[in-house]
């Protein structure tokens, strides 16, 4: 679905106009009567506008819009306004109660976007969610429970709170970059230092970075979380069992569908977890570290321009970059420097790269054809027809199947390359009309002895009546 079908076109054209600010605080009023109210009624919002967006109100010209003179002649009228226009672009709807009042309705698009519009104004002290101690909990109350659809639930609900663990990290990731770009930008000591302590110290460091490491811990919680997945994984008949609660929970379509969904999010939370250290926490910390080293760096620069070739260095540098007649000084002064434009500060903001020198033509090195003899082609013939023909290959797979019809890749029990090279071609012939077995891959991989192989299920084929 595209963007403009899910929401009215003109939704955002009261916040490109003059009077945003107002229209802005008018949807933070709306905000608060959706949040208080479960039934609002239009006279609530409007006694709620007028109070609070009095001196706003007031203070409006409303140029260039569709507004009545009755309306623009006072606060009352521009309330209704207010009402009229945000109705009309389509961020509430009105109705007709029992009771013959008028009452409005939010539709869920326009409840989302008041939701992040509020949070991007509020200036509260703001903290991390514990996704990891979360997951850790559901995960043990469930595992101590005898309730399958609390371990199936649990399993969804590890998923999502993992996939919000990422999206959080990446947030974190991002904003310390946005806080080295606003540094560059800085000229002033003391607003170097505001924000570094106060903003970047309480809403990075102890509202996300100091909580992961100490309260919601990942390296904490990581393994009885894996735990608790790979005994409910290595459980064929809880897994059935899982299956069919979430059949009757309308989370898939099939048995097979659904048992297959729960392994591929109790490895993909396995293997999420054994990746967040490395690919996300280590590299937050050494963001963290070099903006703390470029900010020390910068306050050093600034307090001490004055007082060493440094800062008279770049006081001049300055000075030349804002004066546009200097044109020819600047030509003068250029071939004493090597000077690079910067974006952003990084490890190799300073990292000159070697131009390569011009490659010399070489004598060319001449490649003999040697073509196998008969003989060799023979024997490697022979050998592939005995040692992996088709009948080799139906013998390993009746071997893993013994007596029973069904076995999986933990029962393969993969010692060398033979098996595990057996276990590829049962793979690659099981689609052959003649073979006497069938493959279904689970999703996800399974690790023996150092070799890896997909998470299957290996069948015997029903013979024909």
């Amino acid at each position: 679905m595209k963007f403009f079908e899910a929401v009215p076109s003109d939704l955002f054209s009261p916040l490109a106009s003059p009077n945003r600010a107002l229209y802005a605080d008018a949807l933070d009023v709306l905000y608060a009567a959706y949040r208080e109210n479960l039934k609002i009624p239009e006279d609530r919002l409007y006694s709620m506008l007028r109070s609070r967006l009095e001196q706003q109100l007031a203070d409006a010209t409303f140029e260039d819009e569709d507004i009545d003179e009755e309306e623009l002649g006072d606060i009352s009228g521009r309330a209704r306004f207010l009402i009229r226009k945000l109705c009309s672009k389509g961020w509430f709807e009105k109705e007709r109660g029992d009771d013959f009042e008028e009452y409005i309705t939010v539709p869920s698009y326009s409840s989302r976007l008041l939701e992040l519009f509020h949070q991007l104004r509020d200036d509260s002290p703001i903290r991390g969610y514990s996704y990891v101690f979360g997951t850790y909990s559901t995960l043990k109350v469930a595992h101590e429970s005898g309730s399958v659809y609390d371990k199936m639930a649990a399993i969804y609900g590890a998923y999502d709170n993992t996939q919000a663990l990422i999206n959080l990290l990446q947030m974190v990731y991002h904003n310390v970059k946005h806080y080295f770009q606003m540094q560059i930008d800085m000229q002033e000591v003391n607003e170097v230092l505001a924000s570094h302590f106060n903003d970047f110290g309480q809403k990075v460091i102890e509202a996300y970075i100091r909580p992961l490491k100490i309260k919601d811990s990942v390296p904490k919680y990581r393994v009885p979380i894996q735990s608790v997945l790979k005994n409910w994984a290595e459980d064929d008949a809880l897994l059935l069992a899982m299956a069919n609660a979430a059949i009757q929970d309308k989370r898939g379509e099939t048995l097979e569908n659904c048992r297959a969904d729960l392994l591929r999010k109790i490895f993909w939370i396995e293997e999420r977890y054994d990746n967040l250290e490395h690919d996300y926490l280590d590299e937050i910390d050494a963001q963290v570290r070099r903006y703390t080293r470029a900010a020390t760096q910068k306050v050093e620069n600034l307090t001490n321009r004055d007082q060493n070739v440094r800062g008279n260095l770049n006081t001049l540098l300055t000075a030349l970059s804002r004066n546009r007649r200097a044109s020819e000084l600047v030509d003068q002064i250029q071939p004493a420097f090597h000077l690079y434009e910067q974006s952003f500060l990084s490890e190799k903001s300073l990292w000159y790269r070697k131009r390569p020198g011009k490659r010399a033509k070489a004598a060319p090195v001449l490649i003999q054809d040697t073509t196998p003899d008969s003989e060799s082609a023979a024997q490697a013939a022979q050998l592939l027809r005995s040692e992996y023909g088709r009948a080799a290959i139906a013998a390993y797979v009746q071997g893993w199947l013994g007596e029973s019809d069904v076995c999986y890749s933990k029962d393969l029990a993969i010692r060398d390359d033979k098996d595990y090279i057996m276990s590829l071609l049962a793979v690659l012939t099981s689609g052959d009309p003649s073979v006497n077995h069938q493959i279904k891959e689970l999703g996800g991989s399974f690790h023996e002895n150092g070799y890896s192989i997909p998470q299957m299920q290996i069948s015997r084929k029903e013979k024909k009546k």
